[in-house]
């Protein structure tokens, strides 16, 4: 767990008492709703990549390699 400590000036807090007010909240108890609220709605943003065509091949064959246990590892890189 992790402890967050911030500093309201006194307009912040009238605001966030208002809105926390809505709810039945103190001020503290609707930041960290406000925050699990942004955590939740960012998690259903998940970043696109689209594959140009000559990677688009290269996973291709590389998913038939790995079908077939044909499987390239890297070197071990072993110190001494």
């Amino acid at each position: 767990m992790i402890k967050l400590q911030i500093t309201l000036t006194d307009e912040e807090n009238q605001l966030l008492s208002l809105r926390a007010s809505i709810l039945g909240y103190d001020v503290t108890k609707y930041a960290k709703f406000l925050l699990a609220r942004e955590a939740v709605d960012s998690r259903d943003e998940v970043p696109v990549f689209t594959a140009n065509h000559n990677m688009e091949k290269a996973i291709k064959e590389a998913r038939n390699e790995s079908k077939k246990g044909n499987l390239k590892s890297w070197p071990s890189q072993n110190k001494s």
